[in-house]
C-alpha cells in the first residue's frame, strides 16, 4: 500500500474520532486543547503525549494510535462532581456510587463518605439512596459505621416506618446484633411493639429482631402482639411473625396466644393468611390445642372442605393425624351425601383424593358409592381414583 495513502487513512481516522469527541460533549461543556476530559474514566491525551500502541491491521495494513484508559481518579469522574446526596436519588447515580464505593481505595470511599454523612438519614428514607446507606454500611470501615449509626439511631422509628427505611433500620439491626448498639435501638423499637407490629413497614424490622433473637426473648413480642392477632392474621407479613412467634416460643410462654387463636379459629380457617396459622398449629401445638382445632374441622367439614382456603386446613389434617382421617370417614359412612358434594366441589375434590389415597385398603372399601353421584369433572376425578385405588 503506498505510503500516503496510508497516511491519508490514518488522518481521516482520527478526524472522525475528534469529530465524537466533539459531539459526545454536553451543551454546558467546553472543548479545551489543554485539557478534555471523558466519562467514565477515558482520558484521550494530546498528540505529543500518546500513548502508541501498535495494531497491524490484515485487511488495511496500516498502523493505528489506541485510546490510553487511565486509572479511576476522583478528579476525573464526572459521578461524583456536584451534589452527590441528591445524586445518589437517582436510579443510575445510586447504582454508579454504589459501585465506585465499592471499587473505590481508602481515599476515594472517604472523599464518598464525607459528602454523603449529612444527608444520610435522608438518603436511608429514599427510594434510591437507602441502597447506597446500605452499601456504606456493609463494605465501610468501622469509623464510618460508628458515625452512621450515631446519625440513624436516633431516628430508627421514623427509619421503621418508612418503606425504604425499614430495609436500613433491619441491616442496622443485623450489623449491631450482640453489641450494646443493639440493646439500644432494640429499647427504643420495644417502646412502639404495639404499632409497629400491625405497620405495614415496621413490621419488617419486628421480624428481623425475632429471627436475630430466636428463642432468647419473645416475651416482648408476644405482649406486642396479644389482642391484635385478628388484624395480624389478615395480613401477609403480620401472619408470618405470629407464625414466628409460634416456632420461636415455648409452650408456657404461649398459652394466652393460644386461648386468642382458638377464639378465632373459624375465621382464621377460612383466612388466606390465617389458615396457615392454623396449619402450624395442628403440626406443633400442644396436644389439647390439636384436639380442639380437630374437633372443629369434624364439625365444620363440609363448609371447610368447600372453601378455597378452609380446604387446605382439612388436608393438613387429614396429611397428619390417622385419627382424622378415621373420623372423617365415620362421616362419610354415615352420610355420603357429603362425600358427594365435596367430591364434585371445585375444592373439595382434592380433599377427598388425598384422603382416599391415605387410607387403608380395608377403610377404602367401606365407602359404598355410586358412580352417578359423581356428576361434574372434578367428581370425575374423584371417581377415576377411586378406581384407580380399588384395582
Amino acid at each position: 500500500m503506498d505510503p500516503e495513502n496510508d497516511q491519508e487513512i490514518i488522518d481521516s481516522i482520527l478526524n472522525a474520532l475528534e469529530s465524537d469527541e466533539e459531539r459526545s460533549l454536553s451543551p454546558s461543556q467546553t472543548i479545551s486543547n489543554t485539557n478534555r476530559t471523558y466519562s467514565p474514566q477515558i482520558k484521550r491525551l494530546q498528540y505529543s503525549q500518546y500513548s502508541i500502541k501498535k495494531i497491524q491491521s490484515p485487511i488495511i495494513e496500516f498502523k493505528l494510535d489506541c485510546w490510553t484508559i487511565q486509572p479511576f481518579s476522583l478528579d476525573d469522574d464526572l459521578y461524583l462532581d456536584g451534589d452527590l446526596i441528591l445524586k445518589c436519588k437517582d436510579q443510575t447515580n445510586s447504582r454508579k456510587i454504589q459501585s465506585l464505593f465499592e471499587k473505590g481505595n481508602e481515599e476515594q470511599r472517604q472523599f464518598i463518605f464525607q459528602k454523603l454523612l449529612p444527608g444520610i438519614t435522608s438518603l436511608a428514607n429514599d427510594i434510591f439512596g437507602n441502597y447506597v446507606v446500605q452499601r456504606i454500611l456493609e463494605q465501610g470501615n468501622q469509623l464510618q459505621r460508628e458515625l452512621i449509626f450515631e446519625h440513624l439511631s436516633k431516628q430508627i422509628l421514623i427509619l421503621s416506618y418508612n418503606t425504604y427505611g425499614c430495609r436500613v433500620a433491619q441491616k442496622l439491626l443485623e450489623l449491631s446484633y450482640n453489641t450494646y448498639k443493639f440493646e439500644q435501638i432494640f429499647k427504643i423499637i420495644q417502646s412502639q411493639i404495639r404499632n409497629l407490629v400491625i405497620d405495614t413497614n415496621g413490621n419488617h424490622v419486628i421480624q428481623k429482631i425475632a429471627e436475630l433473637v430466636k428463642s432468647q426473648k419473645t416475651d416482648w413480642l408476644i405482649d406486642g402482639v396479644l389482642g391484635q392477632i385478628q388484624k395480624l392474621s389478615n395480613d401477609s407479613h403480620g401472619c408470618r411473625l405470629i407464625q414466628q412467634i409460634l416456632e420461636l416460643s415455648s409452650i408456657s410462654q404461649l398459652n394466652e396466644i393460644y386461648k386468642e387463636l382458638l377464639v378465632l379459629q373459624d375465621e382464621l380457617c377460612l383466612s388466606q393468611y390465617g389458615n396457615y396459622i392454623i396449619q402450624i398449629l395442628l403440626q406443633k401445638g400442644p396436644t389439647d390445642v390439636i384436639y380442639k382445632i380437630q374437633d372443629n374441622i369434624i364439625k365444620n367439614l363440609e363448609k371447610l372442605s368447600c372453601d378455597k382456603f378452609g380446604s387446605n386446613v382439612v388436608d393438613k389434617s387429614v396429611n397428619i393425624y390417622v385419627y382424622m382421617r378415621k373420623e372423617i370417614l365415620k362421616v362419610f359412612i354415615h352420610n355420603m351425601n357429603i362425600f358427594y358434594k365435596l367430591s364434585n366441589n371445585c375444592y373439595g375434590n382434592y380433599v377427598i383424593q388425598n384422603f382416599c389415597k391415605l387410607l387403608e385398603y380395608n377403610q377404602l372399601l367401606k365407602l359404598s358409592y355410586d358412580s352417578s353421584q359423581f356428576n361434574t369433572q372434578f367428581g370425575q376425578h374423584v371417581y377415576q381414583t377411586l378406581q384407580k385405588l380399588k384395582n
